[in-house]
């Protein structure tokens, strides 16, 4: 096992990732984008986008993008590679606002959320309809996880705190 160092939040970082990884001239069989934040307070990545879409979605969608080809290369008729994308069942709720992408007019962390886990789901329909068009050796799927006792939840109200605390072992996995 070895570790490289990729922040999803900062395109420098995923560019300098994907270098490092290609240097190693390693097949990649499998991609898990699973890197977020969820119901953050209003806040910019290094780059300058919102958080949530810069994170969640901008910093998936270019590392998925920059080792495409790698992926296809891995990938054969008997075993495809695999790209694996988490979002959320919140992705029902939100809505893609194409004027407004960085949440500037009005900032909701649930909407910011919602909407990028929105544009991860149709993000991942888009690609495996082209790695399919195209006769590629790649899927692409995007998974919804459940509700999943991790980190993730810091941000939210105190009341919804104390009640993950008294339910999570029975209710998350």
């Amino acid at each position: 096992v070895e570790f490289l160092y990729c922040d999803l939040a900062s395109m420098k970082s995923i560019r300098q990732f994907v270098q490092q990884f290609r240097a190693k001239n390693c097949p990649l069989h499998v991609l898990v984008n699973n890197a977020g934040v969820m119901l953050v307070p209003e806040r910019k990545t290094e780059d300058g986008f919102e958080e949530h879409f810069g994170l969640n979605y901008l910093g998936h969608f270019l590392l998925t993008n920059l080792l495409l080809d790698t992926l296809k290369q891995s990938g054969t008729h008997s075993h495809n590679a695999r790209i694996i994308t988490v979002s959320s069942a919140t992705h029902y709720v939100g809505k893609l606002h194409l004027n407004d992408l960085q949440s500037r007019c009005s900032y909701s962390p649930h909407g910011a959320y919602a909407q990028s886990k929105l544009a991860l789901v149709l993000f991942t329909y888009r690609l495996q309809h082209l790695l399919t068009a195209n006769g590629s050796h790649v899927t692409a799927n995007v998974v919804d996880p459940g509700v999943v006792n991790t980190e993730l939840y810091k941000h939210v109200f105190w009341v919804v705190k104390v009640v993950k605390w008294m339910t999570a072992w029975l209710f998350f996995k």
